[in-house]
C-alpha cells in the first residue's frame, strides 16, 4: 500500500503482479480445465482490495485498475470477466489490450504438453496405478521445485507471447465477442486508454535503430509480424500494410524514413489499431510520469535527471489521472484552484504553465487531443509524437509530448 504526497486527489495506490500463473494444467476436454489462475489472482486481490480498502482511508466504490503492456490486458480481462463485475469502477489501459494480438496464446494446450515433456510429467504414471499421461499435469508441476519450473524454455514466435492468458474465459468465445455483448457493468465503466508513438521500438535491434531499414528488411519484418498475427488473406495484408506506410511522394526511400514508417506500422499493428483507428515517445517513457518519478528525481529503475519541464508536465499528469481516478472526470477535483504539487521547481510562470487546461471530450470526427509539452499547450491533431492518453468514458484522447533533452 503506497501514499504519494504529491497527487492531489486523495488517493491509494495497491501493487500486485504474477508470473507464470497462466499455464493450462489440464486437456481441453477434461473437467475444468485448469489455467487463467493469473486473472484469477489478480480478481481476489482486487476482493482484498475492496473488503480492505476502507481501513486505510480508501473508498471500495472508487477502485481503479491500471496496467501496462501485458497487464493492461489483463486489466482490461478484469473488466469484462463475469467474476470482476463489480470490482473496479475505473481501469486505465497503457500500451495494450485485450484485443491486441499478443494478449492471448492461442494454443494453450500446446504450451501443456511442451511444458509435459520438459518436466517429465509425461513419464509420471498417473493415480491409482494409471498409465502416464499428460492429459493433467496438475500434481506433476505440484512436485516440481520453483527453481525447475522458473527454469522452463518455450518455444519462442516472434511478436507473439508464449505465457498468458487464454481463451475460451470463462463463456465467452473472444475478447471483442465479450466486450460486444457485456452487460451494463462494462459498458458504464469509465476507461482511459493510453500508448506512446514508437510502441514498436522494442522489437527493432539497435543496429536497425541507429542505421534504418533497407527495403527488402522491412518487407521481411512486416510479413513475419503478419504470418504470425493473421490467418488468412496474408499477402493482401501484407500489401495494404505496405502501401499504407511508404510514403510514395518520395522516389527513392532513406533507411531512416523506411525505419520510422516501419515502426508506426507494427505499433499500429499490435498495440494502437486494436484500441482505436489510429492516433514522441518510446514505449514505456509514460510510466514514470504516472507514478510522480519527475518529482523525486526518479527511482531505481528510472534514474534520468528529471528537468523542470519535466516536473511541469508530471504535475498536469497526475492531476487528470488523479481526478479521473478519484472522480471519473480528468477535469473535476479542482485541480485548476488548487496549489502547486510540488512548489519548489522553477519560476511562477513554470510552476502554472499547465493551470487553467481543460481535457475537453474526444469527438471521432475531429480526433483532436489535448497535447502537454514544453512549448504549446491546446487541442491538436493525430500524429504528433508523445504519449497518447483516451479518456473512453467520453472518449477524450491527450497527448503528452515529454520535454526534448
Amino acid at each position: 500500500m503506497i501514499e504519494n504526497p504529491h497527487t492531489a486527489a486523495d488517493s491509494k495506490l495497491c501493487d500486485f503482479s504474477n508470473a507464470k500463473g497462466f499455464l493450462k494444467t489440464r486437456a481441453s476436454l477434461s473437467p475444468g480445465s485448469g489455467g487463467n489462475l493469473g486473472l484469477m489472482d489478480i480478481i481476489l486481490a482486487l476482493h482484498w482490495v475492496r473488503d480492505n480498502i476502507a481501513t486505510f482511508g480508501g473508498d471500495p466504490k472508487r477502485i481503479t485498475i491500471v496496467g501496462h503492456d501485458t497487464g493492461a490486458a489483463l486489466a482490461n480481462l478484469v473488466l469484462i470477466s463475469k467474476s470482476g463485475k463489480g470490482l473496479v469502477q475505473r481501469a486505465i489501459l497503457l500500451s495494450g489490450s485485450a484485443l491486441s494480438p499478443w494478449a492471448l496464446i492461442p494454443d494453450p494446450d500446446a504450451v501443456r504438453l511442451e511444458v509435459s515433456q520438459q518436466m517429465a510429467c509425461h513419464l509420471v504414471p498417473g493415480r491409482n496405478g494409471r498409465k502416464p499421461s499428460t492429459d493433467d499435469i496438475t500434481e506433476c508441476l505440484r512436485d516440481k521445485p520453483i527453481e525447475a519450473l522458473m527454469g522452463v524454455r518455450l518455444t519462442s514466435v516472434r511478436f507473439m507471447p508464449s505465457w498468458g492468458p487464454f481463451l475460451p474465459l470463462e463463456d465467452s468465445l473472444d475478447p471483442e465477442f465479450a466486450m460486444e455483448h457485456s452487460g451494463e457493468g462494462f459498458i458504464t465503466s469509465e476507461l482511459m486508454l493510453g500508448m506512446s508513438t514508437t510502441e514498436s521500438y522494442n522489437d527493432f535491434s539497435a543496429s536497425d535503430i541507429q542505421y534504418g531499414l533497407e527495403e527488402d528488411q522491412r518487407n521481411r519484418l512486416l510479413r513475419t509480424y503478419i504470418r504470425n498475427a493473421f490467418t488468412f488473406h496474408l499477402n493482401e495484408i501484407f500489401s495494404a500494410v505496405r502501401n499504407e506506410y511508404t510514403d510514395w511522394d518520395k522516389p527513392i526511400q532513406h533507411p531512416i524514413n523506411i525505419r520510422d514508417s516501419t515502426m508506426e506500422a507494427l505499433s499500429d499493428g499490435h498495440t494502437v489499431a486494436p484500441i482505436i483507428k489510429r492516433l514522441g515517445s518510446v514505449r514505456g517513457e509514460e510510466l514514470p510520469y504516472i507514478f510522480g518519478l519527475p518529482l523525486v528525481q526518479g527511482g531505481p529503475a528510472f534514474p534520468q535527471n528529471f528537468s523542470r519541464q519535466d516536473m511541469g508536465v508530471n504535475e498536469a499528469v497526475l492531476n487528470f489521472v488523479t481526478n479521473f481516478c478519484k472522480t471519473g472526470d480528468p477535469n473535476e477535483a479542482g485541480h485548476q484552484q488548487a496549489p502547486p504539487l510540488h512548489p519548489d521547481y522553477g519560476t511562477a510562470k513554470e510552476r502554472t504553465r499547465f493551470r487553467l487546461i481543460t481535457w475537453e471530450t474526444y469527438e471521432t470526427t475531429t480526433q483532436q487531443y489535448l497535447s502537454i509539452c514544453k512549448y504549446r499547450k491546446e487541442l491538436e491533431y493525430p500524429y504528433q509524437k508523445g504519449v497518447t492518453l483516451l479518456n473512453n468514458a467520453n472518449a477524450t484522447p491527450w497527448n503528452i509530448e515529454t520535454p526534448k533533452r
